[in-house]
Order: C-alpha cells, then structure tokens, then sequence
C-alpha cells in the first residue's frame, strides 16, 4: 500500500551529487513529507542522476527502468539530476513511466514539480525546467550530506573552465560560490552534528571566491578552521591545476585539521594531448610543482585522475602517459577512458580509438598504479597513523577506517584489530599492506604517547 505524503530519493553519481538529494530531502522534509528508506511505498521516487560520461548515464537509466517496471498505482516517479538536465526528451522515450523532470539548476524545484503532479488530472509527464542561467543556491537547507561521522559541504556549484571533455558547465552552469557565512553556518552545524571530517567539494574548490570580492579558497579556510573546534579534519576535493600553491600548502603545513591531502585532475601528461583537451598543458610545471609541494610538505598524499583514449591520444602519447605515472608516483590514481558527449567541443573530434584500446590502456595505467600503490603501502609497514573508524565488528573486536591519506568511497581502507567506536580518531601502527588496504593494530592507550 502506498503511502501519501512520502518519498524516497536515490542518489547516483558523485559526492556533488549526494549533497544535492540531501537538499531535495530537507526540502520535502519542511513540507511535512516523510522520507521512507526504499522506494516500494513511496508516493515519490526521486532519482537524482548522473549523465556525466556513458557509464554514469547507463546507471541512472538501468535504475529508471527498474523502478518504473514496479512502479504501483499512486506512485510518481521523478528524475532530476544531470542526465535529466541535458536528455530530458531522451529519457521520456527511453523511460515513458517516467511523470516527473527537473534539472540540476534550482533543487527548489521539486516543490513545485510535486505540487504540479499532484493536481494533475492526466497521466502526461511533467517537465519542470525553468530557465536559470546559473545554479539558484538553496537557503532553505544545508548544502551538505552526512555519512556516519563525515561529511561533505558544497563550498560552489558549476564551472567556469572550458575542458572539451566535460559537459558540466553546460549542465550546470557558469561556477557559483556560497558566501562564507552560509558555508560556516552549514559547517558549525555538522560539527553541532558530531561530524568528525568534513570534505569541502565543488567541481574546482581553488576556484572559489573567484565571483566573490575578496574572499578565495584560502581566506575561507582562515575563517573555518578556527571555529570548528570539533571537527577533526577538513580535505579538499577538487583542486585544479595552476593554482597557487604556496599559501595553501603553508596553511597545511601549520594545522592539524587541514588534511594533507590534494586531489588535482591531470587528466593527461602529453602537451600536445592536453591542448587538444583544453587543459593547463605545461607538464614540466606540474612535475616541478609537485616535487616542490612534497618537498614542503613531505606527508601530502597526492590523488589524480587521467583520461585514455581521447581522439588525440596516439600510442606515442599514451606512453607519455604511462612514463609520466610511473615517474610521479602518484598515492592514488583514478583512470577513466574517453566517453565522447554531445555537445561538447571534443565530439567534433570523432571517436576513432576502439573501445578495446581503450580499456587496455586504461588496465595497463591500473596495472601499473597498483604496483605504485602496493610499494608506499609498503613503505608505511611499522608506521604509526592516526584513522577515522567508518565501522565495526564487535564481534571480532575489528575496526575499519581511513587514515587522512584516503578520501571516502573513492581511496583505501584500514582493517585494524583491537576495540574502537565509531567516529573514534585513533592511532594505530601498520602491520600489513597490500595495493589499496592497509592492516593495523589499535594502539591501546596505555601505550600511546
């Protein structure tokens, strides 16, 4: 029996995303909707897709459908998101259940799209896409999605880079920063929470401030760190290459909170291929760059991600790719192999590269980082590290966590035995490694310094 007034919001895609259903469940929340935990007696089933490459629009069709296949009588169901922002007459042919579209551009919407379908006296989709030329920010809830003791807070939405790659900005818009006084109210809120990691995202947290007078990412975090007490540590996700360094890395360098840890797209290493992609294409920048900020700062854990398999991608200039990994080191890579989208500048470009190239390139790079990963793992064997516990078994007295070296969802894990709670920072020492997880003993604390 479905049940009125309710809802159940599915979440697919990145971290940007999740803090996104979290704003369309605050919302619905406010006006006396009650969220249930699965969709089968749900009023409204919300799915807040992904259409950034192929994979990601694949996921949130295959979900579409289920849900539509067991949709009941009095149930509405509702896509919102990216893929519905940019194929919204796509959808309605892939997914004719579907009653309900909004885009990425004002959460706010889903009132009123709800409101639209509720006095509805047909079966007709409603399409709700009011024309907005930049992300509408929502004052009505917090901008932030709590998972156990961490959490993401949205500091910008939207992109103002040019990358031919990425339909983003035309998805989203032109970037949007928070004022500093929304995200410290949001930021105090999840430390009154009890949240122990706070990880601040945008599609390009460097870029923040940029339409804002006088404020960027680092005067931001002058004014965060010092209130939130609590929190135990701040991690930045995004940060975009050619951005200056120096002053952030000496804000790292002096606090305990601010995790030293960057998470900087490359996306590629050959110039030629980079300019083609229209990235920051001075690879011997970046190589000086890095080895400055591991010089300053030799506990930084470094992530990146690279693209295979763009049109300009030869074999000689993968190998670029493939010696430039190799030589950099990098404590984490993600690789994703080109999906060309329509409407963006490298579609012109074709897709000449076969599919099956393009996951060899991709399983070479993985192969290699692996071999990367496993050797640091190694190097930390006997080491001391303080990790955040993301779980535990009781029964076998085992704790799961992350040092400050692993984001959440996207790095390794910590298997530790010995007695912990959860959200509990505590120190262990390594005793085993493997490519991506470490194994630890909790120190107990008649033994800690």
């Amino acid at each position: 029996m479905i049940k009125p007034d309710t809802f159940h919001v599915i979440s697919l895609g990145c971290a940007k995303n999740l803090v996104d259903s979290s704003v369309i469940s605050q919302l619905l929340t406010h006006e006396n909707y009650s969220q249930l935990e699965t969709p089968s007696q749900a009023n409204f089933i919300i799915v807040n897709t992904c259409g950034f490459i192929h994979d990601a629009r694949d996921e949130s069709l295959t979900t579409l459908k289920k849900l539509a296949r067991k949709k009941k009588p009095g149930q509405f169901l509702i896509a919102s998101g990216c893929l519905s922002q940019r194929y919204q007459q796509d959808l309605l042919r892939e997914v004719p259940q579907i009653d309900g579209l909004m885009g990425t551009r004002n959460l706010t919407d889903i009132l009123t799209l709800i409101t639209k379908l509720r006095q509805q006296k047909n079966d007709q989709p409603q399409a709700y896409f009011p024309y907005y030329s930049s992300i509408q920010h929502v004052s009505q809830a917090r901008l932030s999605a709590v998972q156990g003791h961490s959490a993401y807070l949205k500091i910008a939405d939207g992109c103002r880079r040019s990358c031919a790659f990425c339909a983003i900005p035309a998805i989203k818009g032109p970037m949007v920063s928070r004022t500093p006084e929304a995200i410290l109210e949001d930021a105090l809120d999840l430390q009154a929470q009890g949240v122990k990691e706070i990880n601040l995202i945008a599609q390009d947290v460097t870029d923040y401030g940029r339409d804002l007078d006088g404020w960027n990412l680092v005067r931001l975090l002058e004014t965060l760190l010092p209130r939130l007490d609590h929190v135990r540590w701040l991690r930045l996700l995004y940060t975009y290459p050619g951005f200056d360094w120096e002053a952030l890395l000496n804000l790292m360098a002096g606090s305990e909170q601010l995790l030293p840890y960057l998470d900087i797209p490359l996306q590629h290493a050959s110039p030629a291929v980079l300019q083609s992609m229209r990235r920051p294409s001075d690879i011997h920048w970046v190589q000086e760059t890095l080895a400055k900020m591991r010089e300053r700062l030799p506990t930084l854990a470094v992530r990146t991600t690279m693209i295979v398999g763009f049109p300009t991608e030869t074999e000689k200039e993968f190998l670029k790719l493939r010696d430039f990994v190799e030589s950099m080191g990098f404590d984490h890579l993600g690789v994703f192999t080109y999906s060309r989208e329509v409407g963006t500048p490298a579609a012109e470009l074709g897709d000449p590269i076969p599919l099956a190239e393009k996951n060899a390139r991709r399983a070479e790079l993985m192969r290699l980082q692996e071999a990367i990963s496993f050797k640091k793992n190694q190097n930390l064997l006997g080491s001391q590290m303080m990790m955040l516990v993301d779980g535990i078994d009781d029964r076998q007295k085992i704790a799961i966590g992350r040092t400050y070296r692993d984001a959440p969802e996207v790095d390794g894990l910590v298997v530790a035995n010995g007695t912990a709670a959860v959200g509990d920072l505590l120190p262990v020492r390594i005793t085993g490694a493997m490519a991506h997880d470490l194994f630890a003993e909790i120190i107990p604390a008649a033994k800690r310094a």
